[in-house]
């Protein structure tokens, strides 16, 4: 499932949560959607699963809690819309990046990141989340300025097998992203657009999760039809 995202202003891309940012409760991710009014919606990390792991966390410019994994990838969101990858950063680096003027608006903690710079990476085994067997995934690219995909492979299914880490990162590639990044997959990937599932489920199987990445409007809600 692909879905081609193109906005006029940064703040069209945002995050929201199911409680407060250290809660650990979680809502479907149609629910939030519905709620937040979004065009559509993905999963990211489900960044209360593990409430003390090392990670680096912001939404919508309030810190979760910064402390990077060095077994982990980092995706950055700046004030800007774009996309800045660290692999298996370290403080140092992700100071280096802020002091040329970047603000993190939103960061996540999963990965791993599937195109650095324009770059295809080559997947080491072992990353974790399964990255050899097929499985569901999500994963979401910026192409250009205010522009970006986002990318579900379906799976454990009769129709979709699902995907290897390497044969997503193949793909977001191929689709011309300069920057792109896993989030959490198997059953906890879902995409919704226009209030529906962009995608082989319903409410009876969604997975509750923490948070959820969305595109606004710009439009009025007062002229909605």
């Amino acid at each position: 499932r692909i879905a081609w995202v193109k906005i006029q202003d940064p703040s069209q891309i945002r995050t929201a949560t199911a409680g407060k940012l250290n809660s650990s409760k979680t809502a479907l991710i149609s629910s939030m959607a519905a709620k937040n009014n979004a065009v559509i919606a993905i999963n990211t990390d489900y960044m209360s699963n593990d409430p003390v792991k090392t990670s680096y966390e912001y939404r919508m410019g309030e810190k979760v809690r910064n402390k990077p994994n060095r077994k982990k990838d980092l995706l950055i969101i700046d004030q800007h819309g774009d996309f800045k990858l660290f692999q298996k950063s370290n403080q140092q680096e992700i100071d280096a990046w802020l002091t040329e003027g970047h603000q993190i608006i939103n960061a996540f903690t999963f990965g791993p990141a599937l195109v650095v710079d324009g770059q295809l990476i080559k997947m080491e085994s072992g990353y974790g989340y399964a990255g050899d067997g097929k499985n569901p995934r999500m994963a979401i690219g910026q192409l250009d300025k205010l522009s970006y995909v986002l990318v579900l492979a379906e799976g454990r299914t009769k129709d979709s097998e699902g995907a290897t880490h390497q044969e997503l990162a193949d793909f977001m590639a191929a689709l011309g992203c300069q920057q792109a990044f896993n989030f959490d997959g198997g059953n906890s990937a879902t995409m919704v657009y226009n209030g529906g599932y962009y995608q082989q489920k319903s409410k009876n199987n969604e997975r509750t999760q923490s948070d959820m990445l969305y595109f606004a409007t710009l439009v009025d809600t007062a002229g909605w039809q």
